[in-house]
């Protein structure tokens, strides 16, 4: 059998400055890996400690057994690179043993509150590098996405620990940490930064609460800017707020192992455990609502999380990555199940209204609402948006009323 140790150090609230938290063992056994995380006995004496995750990780002496996730905490992996992070560091560094060797590179973009090391006395090691342009930081993208040369320093400021698949970056504005969203190499229909933009005004239209959004043109290039809600920051210091991805709800949930399959009504009847309350699981279910309507079938475990907001408190964190699927499928099948099922359907959305804390009639009533204020003010929305009428023809397949049952067996949706 052959281990490999990861110290976990912790960004407290209003510092800057991580401190140790406890020790990760991962044991590769014959039946597979192992995870055992234990709490140091400095992090547990302080005033001022909060726990990793409340379920899984909550502040007491002892070791916590882990066989999912390659025997990794989902709190842990939530704090990894995704595809486009991944990308980058290999561009940099090489390929890295996975998870271990991408988490040790501690980019300060990473998601969450958390930073790691090799050893309790050595701090964890900064992925920094100086500031760039937008315009300097698109063409690295640019050139990362299509294998050209790329400096080392630009390599280092796209921040790989950003999550997602598409090419991102994280840049300060107005002393605010935000995600700056660039167009890719894939990109033909439509200008995906912009669409994102004027999808997340839409939804805030919507009494969405979704993260704030600006659009900025570099060079005749459309780039999203995302401001991050696990930043914040406090006399002048960037701080970083504790992030449980969906992902690490459901794991943190015993008979998950047994169904395999991440749900809308999972993560609500999950949350009140972490401190989330009525409000947060009413907000849930706008935001499904809201995602069906405007077709945004990639609403996976990891575009939906919680945040730290006090002592061993975490509540429901803004909506991101709300991007409409611009395929003709008039019943889309979303990355959760929405309800019984994961059609995109009123039928289906309305058939777990108690796990959100709502009656049939009170679900269905939201969905009314939302699917009339989408069709009502997407076309002025997205015009204020900066899209001109080629582009709403474009989406107009998108914007329909939502589907009251799902397509007959053997039917083929268009």
């Amino acid at each position: 059998m052959t281990s490999e140790v990861l110290y976990v150090w912790a960004h407290l609230p209003g510092s800057a400055d991580p401190v140790v938290a406890g020790r990760l063992e991962v044991t590769r056994t014959a039946a597979g890996p192992v995870g055992h995380f234990n709490y140091g006995q400095s992090y547990l004496s302080r005033s001022d400690a909060i726990p990793l995750d409340p379920l899984s990780l909550p502040l007491k002496k002892g070791v916590g057994t882990f066989t999912h996730l390659g025997g990794y905490p989902g709190v842990i992996m939530d704090a990894g690179p995704d595809l486009w992070g991944k990308r980058v560091i290999d561009r940099l560094k090489g390929p890295q043993a996975y998870p271990r060797g991408y988490l040790l590179l501690n980019d300060p973009g990473r998601s969450g509150c958390l930073s790691f090391s090799t050893r309790p006395d050595e701090l964890p090691i900064p992925l920094t590098s100086r500031a760039f342009p937008l315009a300097e930081l698109l063409a690295a993208a640019e050139a990362v996405e299509t294998d050209r040369p790329v400096d080392p320093e630009l390599l280092k400021a796209l921040h790989p620990g950003t999550g997602g698949a598409r090419p991102k970056c994280n840049v300060i504005e107005d002393g605010e940490v935000w995600i700056a969203k660039f167009p890719s190499a894939d990109d033909r229909l439509i200008s995906v930064p912009r669409l994102e933009h004027a999808s997340m005004c839409l939804a805030r239209l919507c009494g969405i609460d979704a993260a704030e959004t600006r659009i900025r043109d570099v060079n005749g290039r459309d780039v999203c800017l995302v401001r991050r809600f696990d930043r914040y920051s406090e006399n002048g210091r960037i701080c970083r707020r504790g992030f449980l991805s969906a992902r690490s709800v459901f794991f943190d949930d015993p008979a998950f192992a047994a169904v395999g399959t991440g749900s809308y009504p999972r993560l609500a009847r999950w949350m009140p455990r972490f401190g989330a309350g009525i409000d947060d699981r009413r907000q849930l279910f706008r935001r499904l609502a809201f995602n069906v309507m405007v077709r945004n079938d990639d609403d996976h475990e990891l575009n939906h999380g919680l945040v730290h907001v006090r002592n061993d408190e975490f509540a429901l964190a803004k909506a991101y990555d709300i991007v409409p699927t611009l395929h003709a499928n008039r019943t889309r099948q979303h990355a959760l199940l929405l309800g019984d099922a994961a059609a995109g359907t009123v039928a289906n959305l309305v058939s777990s209204a108690e796990s959100f804390a709502l009656t049939r009639d009170a679900a269905l009533e939201i969905v009314r609402t939302i699917e009339q204020q989408v069709l009502e003010s997407w076309q002025e929305v997205f015009y204020e948006a900066g899209f001109g009428d080629e582009d709403l023809r474009k989406l107009e397949a998108v914007f329909r009323p939502i589907p009251e049952h799902g397509p007959e067996p053997g039917h083929v949706t268009g």
